[in-house]
């Protein structure tokens, strides 16, 4: 392919240079590979340029001027060109597909699901993008990150439209906004679930955190805005959102939630979406769980689709794994989630409460290289929400585990606790101490299929791990 058909700013006597493939990663590159210099958090692509050209680069999109010996083009913003020329590289497949954003700190996976189920209620064929995989209809591939790097994003799609995708919902996360991974894509309907506290370790303030959010909800990247005006700052982007469908349950909106009942089979409440009326049925408990119904109503009711689709949509959902899963046992019951912030463990744990018979044992930990600060918040929420707290490990990564989990137990004031570091014995430890009727929260890792620790990612599963116990007979 030619430079020139790249949508690159500037090309002048270079536009005619056939390159290969794109690549922004050492390990990507191949001959006749375009460069693209992106200055990163712990490393500045400028500084690979010679490598990469010794590699095979042809030539190199940069923001600062590279040795003269490289062919290169200079541009304001390396990330936002990646995803242009992304685009343009792949035949922009983007244009020819209808594409749903979900964003927000809690609930992109569990709601993506949702409108994927309530689109093939109405016949459409449909694309996954998310945390937990990449699917069309029920094939499944694995994920790497929530939002794939542009020249990844853009072959998935062109992949999708060959096999006759009409929809692709996808999940937007915070950092793939902020480095514009999806700039240059207009989304069909972008969707906001909530903006509680994470990744301060990256944005630094909720202000940056929610700014990177804001980014989606403009009416250069979507047409329609789906927003929860229960969550503070959905309330602010409702007010500047001119084409919104709003929803929630505590606030005047236009899609909402009456007489909610809540068991461990799941949810039931009436729905009202612009005064037409339906029961929903929903297979996974919590009040959360209501919220993520609603807003993949809301969606389609920004897509005119029939309040009779959404209800089969939402019933067709009967799990989605690490989220609510859960297994019941002679003595007790078990329930794994990807609960990992605050406001997530506090939302779990809160609809626990609401139909726990007897305790709630709560076994989490937290990411080692990631935010610190939400360490001890996040004791305190399983403590005083929990009758018996398990700290353990989680995703320690190049952190010591035992300096993790003395964060957490800062929070922990006044309450008793267990510190368990190894995860499995931690789990053993809880179900071991349940008794009958007692409730075994396992949380933070959910459908994750490793634990990284000093750097080194171990094959591990939660749910994997308690159905070995079981079927060992250990309970």
């Amino acid at each position: 392919m030619k430079l020139k058909a790249l949508d690159l700013e500037a090309l002048n006597e270079y536009e005619d240079c056939e390159i290969s493939s794109l690549a922004f990663c050492l390990d990507d590159v191949k001959k006749g590979s375009l460069f693209f210099c992106l200055d990163g958090v712990n490393i500045d692509g400028h500084t690979l340029a010679q490598e990469a050209a010794n590699r095979g680069a042809k030539a190199f999109v940069c923001e600062k001027k590279l040795d003269d010996s490289l062919l290169q083009v200079l541009v304001k913003s390396s990330r936002r060109q990646l995803a242009l020329s992304s685009a343009a590289f792949y035949g922009h497949p983007a244009r020819s597909l209808k594409i749903i954003a979900v964003t927000g700190t809690n609930g992109k996976t569990t709601t993506s699901y949702i409108i994927k189920g309530i689109l093939e209620s109405a016949g459409s064929k449909v694309g996954l993008i998310g945390t937990n995989c990449i699917m069309v209809g029920e094939k499944r591939s694995a994920a790497v990150l929530t939002t794939p790097d542009p020249t990844d994003l853009h072959r998935i799609f062109a992949e999708m439209l060959s096999q006759g995708v009409e929809y692709v919902v996808m999940e937007a996360s915070a950092h793939a906004l902020w480095l514009h991974k999806l700039d240059g894509i207009v989304f069909e309907v972008a969707a906001f679930t909530n903006l509680t506290r994470d990744h301060l370790d990256f944005f630094g303030t909720m202000e940056k955190y929610a700014q990177a959010k804001r980014k989606l909800f403009t009416s250069s990247m979507a047409k329609k805005c789906v927003i929860n005006v229960d969550d503070t700052f959905g309330r602010e982007l409702a007010v500047e959102c001119e084409n919104s469908v709003t929803y929630g349950s505590e606030n005047p909106s236009d899609i909402f939630a009456i007489d909610l009942k809540m068991s461990t089979g799941g949810l039931d409440y009436y729905l009202n979406s612009f005064d037409d009326i339906a029961e929903v049925k929903f297979n996974l408990p919590g009040r959360f769980n209501m919220y993520n119904t609603l807003c993949a109503a809301a969606v389609a009711a920004a897509l005119d689709l029939s309040l009779k689709f959404v209800v089969r949509g939402i019933r067709r959902v009967t799990k989605i794994d690490g989220r609510f899963n859960m297994i019941g046992m002679s003595k007790c019951s078990v329930i794994i989630d990807f609960a990992h912030t605050p406001d997530g463990l506090e939302s779990i744990l809160s609809s626990i409460r609401e139909f726990a018979e007897g305790r709630i044992i709560t076994v989490f930990g937290c990411g080692g290289d990631r935010d610190k600060t939400k360490r001890p918040i996040m004791g305190a929420v399983a403590a005083s929400l929990s009758d018996i707290t398990v700290v353990t490990s989680d995703n320690p990564r190049s952190e010591s585990p035992e300096a993790i989990m003395d964060d957490i137990i800062c929070g922990i004031k006044g309450k008793d606790y267990v510190c368990i570091e190894d995860r499995k014995t931690a789990i053993k430890y809880a179900i071991d101490t349940a008794k009958q009727g007692d409730i075994v929260l396992i949380a933070g890792k959910g459908a994750e299929t490793y634990q990284e620790i000093g750097g080194v990612k171990y094959d591990y599963n939660d749910e994997r791990y308690v159905m070995e116990l079981i079927e060992e007979g250990v309970f």
